[in-house]
């Protein structure tokens, strides 16, 4: 076999592990940063989610609808769809390597950058953008919840950092909702 050929056929691994490397040596953002670098800040119920072929770009998209319960930066206080690049249409999928993509049913704090000349969008950051709201089924207070990178933005807002991402709950949602707006409000840089 030709070293054409060998690289031609290695070329979707080479471009896998090229990717991976540089998420795995970007900087991770802060909570500060996030809220600066967004368009859209809420939270919500994920209601509805939707591929298709973009009339306007030609791109396959997908498409989630939230029922807004907390809006901070960007959106009604009702329902809000955005479109992110990606997703299964007709037999294709099409997805972007890390990024956080929407389930119906689903409950979240979303922060997304703003909206591109396609009108396209997607989480802040790696994965940052997107985090879980769950409830305690003893309590039915609210959690805010995530990965080992949500644990690490919160951590200075924390009163006891969480051991593990997968403990009870991150943050009390209504404390982080407060904080959140009032980092918005106050325009705070990193």
């Amino acid at each position: 076999m030709s070293r054409q050929k060998i690289f031609i056929a290695l070329l979707p691994l080479i471009l896998l592990l090229s990717q991976r490397m540089i998420l795995a040596q970007s900087q991770h953002l802060s909570l500060p940063q996030m809220i600066a670098a967004s368009g859209f800040v809420f939270s919500g119920k994920v209601v509805k989610v939707w591929s298709e072929r973009d009339p306007a770009s030609g791109f396959i998209v997908t498409n989630s609808t939230v029922a807004v319960e907390d809006a901070v930066r960007g959106v009604g206080k009702d329902h809000f769809t955005f479109k992110q690049y990606g997703g299964s249409y007709n037999g294709l999928n099409v997805f972007v390597a890390d990024m956080s993509y929407f389930t119906e049913g689903e409950e979240v704090m979303v922060f997304l950058y703003p909206a591109s000349v396609l009108g396209l969008t997607s989480p802040i950051g790696v994965s940052e953008g997107k985090l879980t709201v769950e409830r305690d089924p003893v309590t039915g207070k609210k959690f805010v919840s995530g990965n080992l990178l949500h644990v690490k933005m919160l951590t200075p807002y924390l009163d006891a950092p969480a051991a593990t991402p997968k403990a009870a709950g991150l943050m009390e949602y209504h404390d982080f909702i407060k904080l959140v707006r009032e980092m918005a409000a106050a325009g705070r840089q990193p």
